[in-house]
């Protein structure tokens, strides 16, 4: 109830956005995506990857390079971009899954770099560090306001789906993997099939939030395969708060907005950002969704204490 009153507003409200303001509105929703998507295997199965940027640049990729060398219809390469991501992901799980730990996160990390050494290479084909340009949506969606709504459709959608997964017998079973996954398998859980599935379903959804990007930038560079774009997940997650299902999206908010603000001033926003970042996890562990939950329950319990219950 509560997430389709947020959506209702967000709806509601883009009408009375400028256009700055439906753009940045449109970026703290693809980000918001694409962290969701991380904690899908983060907070529900206990993997830190840092490879999110492959399948968030594979998305972005596919679009650019199918509308422009191709020339498929703009909405035509969206179900393509989702399956090449998925598919990146189905071949870079198959190996990284079976390791864990840090092992993992540096293993999804080495293909992630793999991937942006060869778009920054391959001038032929990717346009190397020139990237691909000019990839303005056709008709009423490269208007402010309707390419909006798509990105709000796409993550109310998304945002739907990661809640039926979490409540399915796959996410008991994902958690149950993240908890102990030792018992997990005694009791029959398939710890390869389940973790593989849902890295592929965090790729493919990294993806689809790489394709609005580049749709939202009219271009896509080497750097959306870059590290740096999988610590946007991971920071967004960890500044609103793995632990809540919509934590991530709140912490790309912050994170968006933090940048643009701070950037206005100067140049060196990833210190003020990391000095946040730090305070957030010393004194606010559970992020700004927790300490916002806290704030509104505090002058209940005060109350609570005052009248001796």
């Amino acid at each position: 109830m509560r997430l389709a009153l947020l959506l209702a507003a967000l709806a509601l409200l883009g009408p009375f956005m400028s256009e700055y303001g439906l753009k940045l509105a449109s970026e703290a929703l693809i980000l918001g995506l694409y962290a969701m998507a991380f904690n899908l295997l983060f907070r529900q199965a206990g993997l830190l990857s840092f490879g999110q940027a492959a399948f968030f640049g594979l998305g972005a990729y596919a679009m650019a390079l199918l509308t422009q060398k191709a020339e498929w219809p703009f909405l035509a390469t969206l179900p393509a971009s989702l399956l090449v991501s998925a598919l990146g992901a189905l071949i870079i799980g198959f190996f990284s899954i079976r390791l864990t730990r840090i092992y993992f996160t540096m293993l999804t990390l080495a293909f992630a770099q793999l991937l942006y050494a060869i778009a920054h290479k391959w001038y032929a084909f990717t346009g190397g560090d020139n990237g691909i340009t000019d990839l303005r949506p056709p008709g009423l969606l490269g208007e402010s306001l309707p390419f909006y709504y798509l990105v709000l459709l796409a993550f109310a959608l998304a945002v739907i789906f990661l809640a039926a997964l979490e409540g399915s017998p796959f996410g008991y079973a994902l958690r149950a993997l993240r908890d102990n996954r030792a018992r997990a398998e005694a009791v029959g859980i398939d710890s390869f099939r389940h973790l593989l599935l849902a890295f592929v379903i965090s790729g493919g959804l990294s993806g689809l939030a790489g394709f609005l990007q580049g749709a939202l930038q009219r271009s896509v560079f080497p750097d959306y395969l870059f590290w740096t774009r999988s610590a946007e997940a991971i920071l967004s997650t960890i500044l609103g708060g793995s632990g809540f299902f919509l934590g991530p999206a709140v912490g790309a908010s912050a994170f968006l907005l933090l940048r643009v603000v701070v950037q206005a001033k100067t140049e060196y926003w990833p210190f003020f950002l990391g000095v946040l970042l730090l305070l957030m996890v010393l004194f606010f562990p559970r992020g700004l969704t927790g300490l916002a939950l806290g704030l509104i329950k505090w002058p209940t319990e005060v109350r609570r204490d005052a009248s001796g219950g």
